[in-house]
């Protein structure tokens, strides 16, 4: 889902922060966090989205996540140097041209900015993030969206998600640099 994306990069997001607002990132910038295993928790909740009765007894036999409740997913992931410097460069390829980014600040500490994208489907969807390092390890982040969906079936959305990480040490384990590990979702 789109919204998994936009939290999935924050993290990165917020330590690349040092990067100038309007600029490309330099991917030599040194990391303001500490390299090793992170755990990152993920709570978002979805507010306006109706679905028949029988649809969310069937989400929750799957296990999914039903809108309206909140959820939470944590991962773990190994923060290398060669992640950091790939994470980075990835940041200068936008990944959807269909979004646009304004209000962006930027400095060592907090990264934010506004987005609006455009889906396949029409669906209009806008919002605000923000991600913020306390220290070399920790980071917290927020953020809201909301959408409407065109047509006779269209309905529109809120979202809202907090993010918070920490360093768990420098070893990653089994935890490979690149292939987060989820630990609950």
């Amino acid at each position: 889902m789109f919204l998994n994306r936009i939290q999935g990069c924050l993290l990165l997001v917020c330590v690349a922060g040092v990067a100038g607002a309007q600029t490309a990132v330099n991917p030599d910038t040194p990391p303001p966090v500490k390299m090793g295993l992170w755990e990152t928790q993920v709570t978002s909740q979805i507010a306006g989205i109706t679905l028949p009765p029988d649809v969310i007894a069937r989400l929750k036999q799957m296990g999914r996540p039903i809108p309206g409740e909140a959820h939470t997913t944590v991962t773990q992931s190994c923060l290398t140097p060669e992640e950091w410097r790939k994470s980075l460069e990835g940041m200068n390829k936008p990944q959807n041209s269909d979004c646009t980014i304004d209000k962006r600040e930027v400095n060592e500490k907090k990264f934010s900015f506004d987005l609006s994208c455009k889906t396949e489907r029409g669906m209009t969807m806008t919002g605000h993030w923000e991600m913020n390092v306390v220290d070399d390890e920790h980071a917290h982040g927020s953020g809201s969206m909301t959408g409407d969906q065109p047509g006779p079936n269209g309905q529109n959305f809120s979202a809202t998600t907090t993010i918070d990480s920490h360093y768990l040490g420098a070893s990653c384990g089994d935890v490979k640099p690149g292939e987060p590990k989820v630990v609950q979702h």
